[in-house]
């Protein structure tokens, strides 16, 4: 299996079109189009279907897709390991939803910088249509961005519109994270009406899907109680969501699974919360074409990191 075909299907992903890819690449149409069909048969799978709107992945395709780009990011790290023009400074801007995985991997790859190397890094904890205008507009190295499976297609369409290239980080659900003495703490297979039928709930604030304006509120009202008063608090820096959290204990906000050590230094702890629609994606997003530097592979390494300590993990 050449790698090398992984970076045709790549381009043929971001642009829609084996036409454009082939011109992207620098190389003829027929050519491009042979390497994908040996690619698909070494695979036994379809990767694209032709659509009125281009050329799209397949559901397989898609898992393909995401597995490709993991893999041609591992092997620009193991490049940069060797590459004499190391840089020693690093500047980045980094655009993220509010999760625990996320800000210890970035306090952890800080940690382990060089403390000789220049460093200005920005972190903004925001949503996911505004970490996609910061990598779009604002000159963001690159963002994660999440959304429930329910709205993948919308998300997935928007990035292309926007040139922007994406790889999964992540597939989970959502646990409830509330303080130790939340009178729900010792309670397991909690749900989300339950909860939201009786306690204020942090939110997040990542209320838009493009395309289709008020979905996510639609879906967590389709899972509260009929009748239930809606008492939610939108607050986007997690710093802040925690000190409520534990000030407030009768809350409660959902999160991804967060790593133990961060729920014990906090005093904070996480049940499962089934709601039918409890399923969700953390997305890496970055410009079209763009190639990580060594440190953006680090600290995007260190992500997986630490999305593994949470992710294999049981909950209650």
């Amino acid at each position: 299996m050449n790698t090398l075909h992984f970076k045709y299907a790549v381009e043929i992903e971001k642009t829609r079109s084996i036409t454009q890819a082939a011109e992207n690449l620098y190389m003829a149409q027929p050519n491009l189009s042979k390497a994908i069909k040996e690619l698909e048969n070494s695979l036994g799978i379809t990767i694209f279907r032709r659509t009125s709107k281009g050329v799209i992945p397949t559901d397989q395709g898609m898992k393909f897709l995401a597995c490709a780009k993991q893999i041609l990011m591992q092997i620009d790290t193991m490049e940069a390991i060797g590459s004499p023009d190391k840089q020693r400074e690093r500047k980045m801007r980094i655009s993220v939803p509010r999760a625990g995985y996320i800000s210890k991997a970035f306090s952890e790859y800080i940690a382990a910088s060089d403390a000789s190397d220049d460093m200005e890094v920005y972190f903004c904890e925001t949503n996911s249509l505004r970490s996609i205008e910061n990598v779009r507009e604002n000159g963001y190295n690159f963002g994660i961005i999440r959304f429930n499976t329910a709205h993948e297609k919308y998300f997935m369409d928007f990035l292309a519109e926007k040139n922007i290239d994406c790889q999964l980080l992540w597939e989970f659900q959502m646990l409830a994270v509330m303080s130790a003495e939340h009178p729900a703490a010792d309670q397991e297979d909690l749900t989300y009406g339950e909860l939201s039928a009786h306690y204020a709930e942090m939110a997040q604030g990542d209320d838009a899907v493009p395309y289709i304006p008020g979905a996510v509120e639609k879906l967590f009202a389709e899972n509260r109680p009929a009748g239930t008063k809606v008492r939610r608090i939108y607050m986007f820096d997690r710093g802040s969501a925690v000190d409520f959290l534990l000030t407030v204990p009768q809350s409660f906000m959902l999160d991804s699974p967060v790593p133990d050590s961060l729920c014990g230094k906090y005093g904070l702890v996480q049940r499962r919360c089934d709601f039918p629609d409890n399923h969700f994606k953390d997305l890496l997003i970055y410009p079209g074409g763009r190639k990580f530097s060594e440190g953006e592979l680090a600290l995007v390494n260190k992500l997986y990191e630490i999305r593994n300590e949470a992710a294999f993990v049981e909950y209650h």
